[in-house]
């Protein structure tokens, strides 16, 4: 029986575990908020350009691009295309799919030449990870 139909017949639905990618979205605003990030959610819109990343962060002079998507949420093309854009730019172009592919940003950016532990490397250690993820393959 599908949830609809368990619906009809007057029951109610369990509550789905807060995983989705407004939750994600939240907590990496807040997180990068506390270390000092100034995050602003990029609003869908229907004018447009298709594709743009969900969360811009900025710190130091720093901006970093972030498209968030659940566990098993799939990037489409254009917004692929809008990640490969950004890096080849010299950009910072994440694909969240949890804090934890944030975390990096958190030290980052701490002086005013972006420089950190990772020796001023934009991506950080994330960066092999987020082509892989983005499948970006070598145009970034």
């Amino acid at each position: 029986m599908t949830e609809r139909e368990f619906a009809k017949k007057g029951f109610s639905t369990p509550k789905r575990k807060k995983n989705t990618e407004t939750a994600i979205m939240q907590q990496i605003r807040y997180a990068l908020g506390v270390y000092g990030w100034f995050v602003f959610r990029v609003p869908p819109s229907l004018y447009g350009s298709k594709g743009l990343c969900d969360l811009i962060a900025v710190k130091n002079g720093t901006a970093a691009f972030i498209e968030v998507k659940a566990p098993n949420g799939v990037q489409s093309d254009d917004q692929k295309v809008f990640g490969s854009r950004i890096r080849n730019a010299g950009g910072i172009y994440v694909l969240a799919r949890s804090i934890d592919d944030v975390e990096w940003l958190f030290t980052y950016g701490n002086d005013a030449h972006g420089d950190n532990e990772h020796g001023n490397d934009a991506h950080g250690d994330n960066a092999h990870i987020n082509k892989e993820r983005t499948h970006a393959g070598a145009c970034c």
